[in-house]
């Protein structure tokens, strides 16, 4: 209720119905913001359909599940895991972000 996530109706507490996806980009934005300062490169965020090229670097394991950290020149970008890239840690990945 603090954290605007449910609120108090008729004696019962109601959850907002994008709770999940609120607390996702929170993480999101929580490791977002630790790997940039391990890093030293500034996060930007993908959307899906949005079209990335970079290097992947390495993967990092979140509570709504695992991301592939993708670093360009001076920026970096997490994006969901799909098990195809466990074959492509340390190389070049080109793509185009889907759903998750």
């Amino acid at each position: 209720i603090a954290q605007a996530l449910a609120h108090e109706e008729q004696g019962r507490i109601v959850y907002r119905a994008d709770m999940i996806s609120i607390l996702r980009q929170r993480e999101l934005n929580r490791i977002a913001g630790q790997l940039s300062s391990e890093l030293g490169l500034s996060y930007f965020e993908v959307k899906t359909g949005d079209r990335l090229e970079g290097k992947m670097v390495r993967s990092v394991e979140l509570a709504s599940g695992k991301y592939a950290v993708i670093e360009k020149s001076r920026e970096f970008t997490l994006v969901p895991w799909r098990p195809l890239l466990d074959r492509h840690v340390g190389k070049e990945v080109s793509g185009i972000v889907s759903g998750e």
